[in-house]
């Protein structure tokens, strides 16, 4: 039944334009909704829109640069999981595992998320405008990770590299076991195995406000204490 929205046409619940479409995810399987996705960008339409995605798992998943994708609601599990590049923006809460190991790009996350926030990302930037569950940041290689609220416990365990950044308090055993990178805190937190607590240098200062200029967070950054390994090989013993 077609139709037209706001200068789009609409064929069955996918409205388009010459670079842009709207899905309504309702009725959906993740599988058909990925279907969905790739026909778009075989297509050449690069700003997606799905409408309503039910909290389904796995989507938007292994997208590549030039794409920009807006999911208006709550999401599930592994949204934006192995993103390679594309602007993944979600306007709600996601489960757990948000940017599960993903190589590059840039999601921001409009509400809270569960456990595993960028579990093993190797560069690129997740910003969550809300709270976050246990394991944030666990195994990054490189990424950078800003949690605008509070975060659950172990963030940081065995991280290689990248920063995980929280405004508000992190739980236990902070930075557990970590071989690289930094945890920036502005509230309270415990540190695990292997963290030092440290102030802030001017370079760490520097960085923190830029990345809170770029993505509008109002946070102080004289109120931040960093934390960074105590030993470079800590499962051998020291340096």
């Amino acid at each position: 039944m077609g139709g037209s929205y706001l200068g789009l046409t609409n064929t069955g619940g996918i409205i388009t334009s010459a670079s842009e479409t709207l899905i309504s995810v309702e009725n959906l399987s993740t599988r058909q909704l990925n279907v969905e996705i790739k026909k778009a960008l075989a297509e050449d339409k690069y700003r997606i829109t799905l409408d309503n995605p039910g909290k389904l798992d796995s989507i938007a998943v292994g997208l590549n640069s030039g794409v920009d994708i807006l999911l208006k609601g709550d999401v599930g599990d592994f949204v934006g999981a192995l993103n390679n590049g594309a602007f993944i923006e979600i306007d709600g809460n996601t489960g757990r595992y948000v940017g599960d190991h993903m190589p590059s790009g840039e999601i921001i996350v409009r509400g809270s998320a569960k456990e595993g926030v960028g579990f093993g990302t190797y560069n690129g930037t997740i910003v969550v405008y809300g709270d976050a569950g246990n394991a944030v940041g666990q195994l990054n290689k490189g990424g950078t990770i800003i949690i605008d609220g509070n975060m659950g416990n172990l963030a940081g365990l065995y991280m290689l590299s990248g920063d995980i950044i929280v405004t508000g308090n992190a739980g236990v055993d902070t930075g557990d076991w970590m071989i690289g990178g930094h945890i920036y805190v502005a509230g309270d937190f415990e540190t695990g195995a292997n963290g030092a607590v440290n102030e802030l240098d001017e370079d760490d200062k520097s960085k923190l406000s830029k990345l809170f200029s770029q993505y509008q967070i109002e946070a102080d950054v004289d109120k931040f204490k960093k934390i960074e390994p105590k030993e470079l090989r800590p499962f051998y013993g020291g340096n």
